[in-house]
């Protein structure tokens, strides 16, 4: 115990000095509890108790920063609506577009509505691939595909449109889009009346260059069209071998060999190639080819081949082998595959991101196409509808897969609502 003067000891009842250990009377040990702590002590325990409230303060802020974060990521969307999607139409006019939903997801999806007819269509779509304009131009017949469906890596190498031309010549929609696009350079591949059409394009624009493409039949053009590449391109690394019977295969292709340079040609419905071909290939030094949708033979150093049970399964196998070699979904657009047009004006307006073109029929995606979109979709940040409002509005709810989240914006480009003809 402790007395007014000293530390009394518990076995003598001596007192001793503050302070002293052991007993002066009986050297027995003081208690420790009876003896303030040294200078160096109290130190101690001072910073033992500032740890334990920084220790205790630090357990308290975590806890408090989980339960904010379960409620904000868990709790609260659950009682949240769902946002909704919606497709608007706009103008053709219109230069630019208000987004009508914002999502989580930060994908643009954009309707190119259907003209009156294919020719409307395709200048719905050159209005949005080349909203600046174009230094070239090419000119397709839009009744006959076999004629004009080698033209879109050659659009693509002089970085232009396809506009398709009625049998009758240009009508006054066309020269309206012909003059926004002011191209110096005009290509008319397979168009009836070259001549008449060279001469109407000279009142229209101001002293163009215009070339015609046209052979003897569809196998000699594409061998034209080909040679016309060549010389843009200075070389040419692959050809595409598509079939003169089936249009799919060659849309379908016509992104990746636009963007790679690589002609398209023609095979005979028996898969082979006309001698006019076959020179063109030996003239060129051409070593590799892709062969879609055809059993064509070829004597090449390197030859990939993609056949599948039918046009669209083929069309899904083409774009797995273009994600392959470099093209991307970041810009995906989807057309028709019912017929040729929307498929062939879209391929030079994907060639210039490297971009995917899927194929839809009866305005749904095949269960190939949809499984290749599903898989992909994540990928896509810009997704181009070419007069496929219907299943703009499905993939934008449904995300492209039964368990898909809502997507981006659904929003209509340049175009009058209608049906194709």
């Amino acid at each position: 115990m402790r007395s007014n003067k000293g530390i009394i000891c518990r076995e003598c009842k001596g007192e001793n000095k503050p302070g002293s250990r052991y007993c002066w009377f009986c050297g027995a040990p003081l208690p420790w509890i009876e003896r303030r702590p040294s200078g160096g002590w109290r130190a101690v325990g001072v910073g033992f108790q500032v740890l334990k409230w920084l220790v205790a303060t630090t357990v308290v802020v975590a806890l408090a920063g989980g339960v904010y974060y379960a409620f904000n990521r868990v709790v609260l969307p659950i009682f949240q609506e769902k946002p909704t999607t919606t497709i608007t139409e706009v103008a053709k006019n219109t230069t630019s577009i208000r987004p009508t939903t914002t999502t989580t997801i930060p994908r643009d999806d954009r309707l190119v509505s259907a003209g009156k007819d294919r020719y409307a269509t395709a200048i719905a779509i050159s209005e949005l691939g080349f909203p600046s304009g174009a230094p070239a131009l090419v000119l397709v017949g839009g009744e006959d595909f076999a004629k004009g469906i080698s033209a879109g890596p050659l659009a693509a190498a002089y970085k232009g449109p396809i506009l398709l031309v009625p049998t009758d010549g240009i009508r006054e929609d066309l020269v309206d889009e012909i003059r926004r696009l002011d191209p110096s350079h005009v290509f008319l591949v397979g168009v009836s009346k070259p001549k008449t059409m060279t001469a109407r394009l000279k009142e229209i624009l101001e002293k163009p260059e215009v070339t015609s493409i046209a052979g003897n039949d569809v196998f000699e053009t594409a061998a034209l069209v080909a040679r016309e590449i060549r010389t843009k391109h200075e070389t040419v690394s692959k050809v595409v071998i598509a079939p003169v019977d089936s249009f799919v295969e060659a849309i379908a292709a016509t992104p990746l060999a636009a963007a790679k340079g690589w002609p398209i040609l023609l095979a005979r419905e028996n898969g082979d190639l006309p001698r006019i071909t076959r020179n063109l290939i030996v003239d060129l030094e051409i070593d590799a080819a892709l062969v879609v949708g055809t059993t064509t033979e070829l004597s090449l150093a390197y030859v990939d081949r993609l056949k599948g049970a039918g046009g669209y399964e083929t069309a899904a196998l083409i774009a797995e082998y273009a994600a392959s070699h470099g093209l991307e979904f970041t810009h995906t657009a989807i057309a028709t595959g019912d017929s040729f047009p929307d498929g062939l004006v879209t391929g030079p307006c994907l060639a210039a991101d490297n971009g995917m073109l899927l194929l839809a029929t009866n305005g749904h995606l095949t269960p190939e196409m949809l499984s290749l979109f599903g898989e992909n979709r994540k990928a896509i940040r810009t997704l181009d509808f070419i007069a496929l409002p219907q299943l703009a509005q499905e993939l934008a709810v449904s995300g492209g897969s039964p368990a898909g989240s809502t997507t981006g914006t659904t929003r209509g480009v340049v175009g009058t609502i209608g049906v194709d003809d």
